[in-house]
């Protein structure tokens, strides 16, 4: 039976959490890198000159294969999308796929060994110093699952159904682990990417929109910025 942990509460830090402790972070690192898969869930602090303040940069990252997959994704303290600043295309797979930038960001991250999973969602914010120091993030956990399980092989007979389900937790005890209701949709996402063999996409951070911008040309004459289509449905998730 799979273990879970309760929020850990309302208390900042600056130190960066961990899905795992060492020792045992260092043996899924080595799983990951022997099966082609770059997860990069830290997050760093940047400063933009010209707005004078300091930003979250983000990375969503990572993929499958079929014994094993790791995923982090972003979105907002409501579980909402966020815009990348840009997308990242490469000749590897199961690596970077999109940067986000923004004062604060949720991190969703998952590891899988076939079907049991570890999820850790955390909320990081930028927070500005006095003049002549770049800034520090403020970091808490908001769900920590433990030895989740999920009985579906959702790489093969199941695929399906990838991005429509995510893993049940416990406490010792036996008794359910209610994930927040508001990161379920996120979630979902981060699962399907664990679950992504090959992995060439981001599946939650979407296209900025672009605003229509008026000519000076003369009456009537608008030009528009380009369309921008949302994130692929069948790269998303649904919730």
């Amino acid at each position: 039976m799979g273990n879970a942990e309760q929020p850990e509460g309302k208390e900042k830090t600056t130190r960066q959490p961990s899905l795992a402790a060492r020792g045992e972070r260092r043996r899924i690192e080595r799983r990951l890198q022997q099966a082609g898969i770059f997860c990069q869930p830290e997050v760093s602090l940047q400063y933009q000159t010209l707005a004078k303040r300091p930003v979250i940069r983000g990375v969503e990252s990572g993929g499958a294969a079929k014994d094993i997959g790791r995923y982090v994704t972003f979105c907002d303290e409501k579980g909402d999308r966020l815009a990348w600043l840009q997308p990242i295309d490469s000749v590897a797979v199961n690596g970077r796929h999109a940067v986000v930038i923004a004062p604060s960001v949720v991190s969703v991250e998952v590891f899988r060994i076939r079907n049991t999973y570890d999820v850790l969602i955390a909320r990081h914010e930028a927070v500005p110093v006095p003049e002549g120091r770049p800034g520090r993030i403020e970091v808490r956990v908001l769900f920590r699952g433990r030895q989740g399980h999920l009985p579906l092989d959702l790489t093969g007979d199941d695929k399906r159904v990838a991005g429509q389900i995510v893993p049940e937790f416990f406490n010792r005890a036996g008794e359910r682990i209610e994930i927040p209701s508001e990161f379920a949709g996120v979630l979902k996402a981060a699962v399907l990417g664990a679950n992504c063999l090959g992995c060439t996409h981001q599946h939650y951070l979407t296209a900025p929109k672009v605003a229509a911008v008026v000519a000076n040309t003369g009456p009537g004459n608008v030009a528009e910025g380009p369309s921008v289509d949302p994130a692929p449905e069948e790269h998303a998730a649904t919730v």
